[in-house]
């Protein structure tokens, strides 16, 4: 008898050590897909605050952390929520710090030529969702492209019309290396620029790639912009198959990494016989997939700040078809079968938002953990202290099973 209690004993820690395992797997993949602290400080994302900042281009870390290709034009650029406005008209409502390991360290205002407002969305009481965009290829007073392989570090100071700040916000991002910049220059795809007649006030200019593997690719934009877009590497970017999608085509790279003055056309072609209207577009943040607009058009958290409400367009009639949205910037795009998943059984919680897409399991999958380092370590070492515990408590040496489970967590 005293066997059979002890088994069930064992049968119940290991019960409650696999879910433990589960629900720690699960914070420590939300915890690494959020902006963490580093040499140049720390980049949270608040859902609370008056004024926020949800998103950023590039991501934190990128390129120090990971392997993720900065280019050495790339703008910075944060979208900021604030609920009761944006002084614009002061230019210190808005200040970066800049540093990249060659000059030193400048500042940036609002009324510098390099400094640029995109406004995505406002209403009558005062709530703006904006991008702020700082353009090194635009700054007079420095060259215009990064050093490569420079840590670029920026300070971000925003205030609102209420007094609300963020302050002393740092990013920081590895530009692209010699070697990767030339790999990438090889494997752009050939495209042809063109006008377009009669496009009305805004789009009066086009290209598009000539690779038969791309056909029907095409971007529309206004000549004025700043930075002129263009289709990035081929292959740079792993399609969405690799998340478990249903991925159909072969991701759609673009550049140059920026916000544009006017959201531009982009037209996403795909093999005869698929059905635009069963397709979700997925957008590439640099980082990862995040899920933009369903079938029927509506932006889903991933596409907020990316994707322009209502403007998708299915041109199925076309030869080959194609889905027509507008962008307010750039990084790569494709499509999926709508509600499709190769690894449902795998996938216990997906959320979108801010920036991120967290995908949890309870089988630890090292190409979702990458990078957990010391948190993994930590997570393992309380597992096994949990295991310890339990075991304590079947052999019957201790009285430590009489301390409550939330206790001996808390303590963890």
């Amino acid at each position: 008898m005293q066997l059979l209690n002890r088994f069930r004993h064992i049968q119940h820690g290991l019960l409650l050590g696999a879910f433990f395992f589960c629900f720690l797997g699960f914070q420590i993949s939300e915890a690494s897909d959020m902006p963490e602290a580093s040499d140049a400080g720390v980049s949270p994302i608040s859902t609370l605050a008056p004024i926020n900042i949800i998103d950023s281009i590039p991501q934190p870390d990128a390129g120090i952390r990971n392997s993720i290709r900065v280019h050495d034009d790339t703008s910075f650029a944060v979208l900021v929520e604030a609920e009761y406005g944006i002084n614009w008209s002061d230019p210190d409502s808005v200040r970066f710090l800049i540093s990249d390991g060659v000059y030193n360290a400048y500042e940036r205002a609002l009324n510098s030529p390099a400094v640029r407002v995109v406004a995505i969305e406002s209403d009558a009481s005062g709530f703006e969702l904006v991008w702020i965009v700082y353009d090194r290829s635009l700054d007079p007073h420095l060259p215009p492209f990064y050093p490569l392989e420079a840590i670029v570090q920026i300070q971000v100071d925003i205030k609102d019309l209420s007094g609300n700040s963020i302050s002393a916000l740092t990013y920081a991002f590895r530009i692209e290396s010699d070697r990767e910049q030339a790999l990438g220059f090889d494997r752009l795809p050939e495209s042809a620029s063109f006008t377009i007649e009669d496009s009305g006030a805004f789009y009066d200019t086009g290209i598009e790639i000539i690779d038969s593997r791309f056909a029907g690719a095409r971007i529309h934009y206004n000549g004025d912009e700043p930075l002129m877009p263009a289709f990035g590497p081929v292959d740079e970017i792993e399609s969405a198959a690799n998340i478990g999608r249903q991925a159909v085509g072969i991701p759609l790279n673009l550049m140059p990494h920026t916000v544009f003055n006017r959201p531009v056309k982009l037209y996403i072609p795909f093999p005869d016989g698929i059905d635009t209207d069963k397709l979700d577009i997925y957008y590439h943040n640099g980082a990862r997939w995040l899920p933009a607009c369903d079938a029927d058009g509506n932006i889903l958290a991933g596409g907020k700040g990316w994707m322009v409400p209502g403007s998708r367009i299915n041109h199925a009639s076309q030869n080959p078809p194609v889905v027509e949205i507008e962008v307010y910037h750039f990084s790569a795009a494709q499509a999926v079968i709508s509600g499709s998943s190769t690894t449902t059984d795998d996938i216990g919680r997906e959320k979108s938002g801010s920036g991120v897409t967290v995908v949890a399991s309870c089988f630890i999958d090292a190409t979702r953990f990458k990078g957990v380092g010391l948190n993994g370590l930590l997570g393992l070492l309380g597992l096994s202290g949990l295991f310890g515990w339990i075991a304590k408590g079947v052999t019957g040496k201790t009285k430590e099973k009489e301390y409550p489970f939330t206790y001996r967590i808390s303590r963890l």
